[in-house]
């Protein structure tokens, strides 16, 4: 049975300064933007017909807050068995206890290579970084660090 021994919501405050912040953050998208930008300008240039170029732009459109909310997670969540990091409200990622090899705290530094980040800040103050025995390691910024890897290492030890 699915017991939920502790929930997390990354997003402390929904003010204008935490948007304007995650924003920032999403900068490592930059060259997604940067192309779909550069096909749009390409479609307006040699395209004539404005229902199509229209379509173009819905379509850029709809891929841009896509990508940015598929990477966004709204809460952590720890089971008796699993972590749970909850994307979009609809979308989930579980990660089982017996795959996960250690949690500790992580820099900045980590952040580079082959990893999933599904992390809204990038202050290192927060982000928590789960290395798995099987798959890539896994970034994620609950709001108090401390008190998620307290209550993941009493369920793990449990």
């Amino acid at each position: 049975m699915d017991n939920l021994v502790y929930e997390d919501n990354p997003f402390r405050s929904f003010g204008f300064e935490v948007w304007a912040r995650y924003i920032v953050y999403r900068m490592y998208m930059l060259p997604v933007w940067l192309v779909i930008v550069a096909a749009l300008f390409l479609a307006y240039t040699q395209i004539q017909d404005k229902a199509v170029i229209l379509i173009i732009v819905g379509a850029a459109t709809l891929l841009s807050a896509a990508i940015v909310l598929a990477t966004s997670p709204t809460r952590y969540q720890i089971f008796n068995d699993r972590i749970r990091i909850i994307l979009v409200w609809l979308f989930h990622l579980d990660i089982p206890f017996d795959n996960i090899e250690n949690a500790t705290a992580a820099t900045w530094r980590d952040l580079w290579g082959l990893n999933l980040n599904f992390i809204s800040s990038y202050s290192s103050d927060d982000i928590l970084q789960i290395t798995r025995k099987r798959g890539a390691k896994i970034h994620i910024n609950p709001s108090n660090r401390k008190l998620f890897l307290e209550y993941l290492n009493k369920a793990l030890n449990d």
